[in-house]
């Protein structure tokens, strides 16, 4: 029963994936694979070490794309926490100067935090794309 269960798991994301590749590259992953497997059956691998050059190129473009996006969010976040930060600062200026102090303090942990959040997330994202390549590469 294990066995069966396995398989159709592995048939179910053998199908995802080529779905998600197929949909993300838009080529067909049948068509990638024969041209593969004609490039090692002509032993032409000048074709194929440039077919794999134009895709690392195409995944490094990529991955600079998102970097950057994250980048972006990143300053976004940062500079609206530290908008934030100086609205509240204003505003607890006018009262008791103990109120203030609290009021700062908020704010500074609040745009901690948020600055500490976006972090992770640009690091998860490095990650991902770091092992989306390290897997491109071994999977070449």
């Amino acid at each position: 029963m294990k066995f069966v269960l396995g398989l159709l798991t592995g048939l179910v994301l053998g199908a995802v994936g080529a779905v998600l590749y197929s949909v993300r590259t838009g080529r067909d992953l049948r068509e990638a694979v024969d041209q593969v497997r004609s490039d090692l059956d002509n032993r032409d691998l000048d074709a194929l070490g440039a077919r794999l050059e134009a895709r690392f190129t195409q995944m490094q473009a990529q991955l600079e794309r998102s970097i950057g996006q994250a980048r972006e969010k990143a300053t976004a976040a940062v500079g609206q926490a530290s908008d934030a930060a100086h609205s509240a600062a204003e505003q607890a200026s006018g009262g008791a100067t103990e109120g203030a102090d609290r009021a700062v303090d908020a704010a500074t942990d609040g745009a901690s935090k948020a600055a500490d959040a976006v972090k992770k997330g640009v690091d998860k994202a490095v990650d991902a794309a770091s092992t989306a390549v390290e897997t491109a590469s071994g999977d070449a």
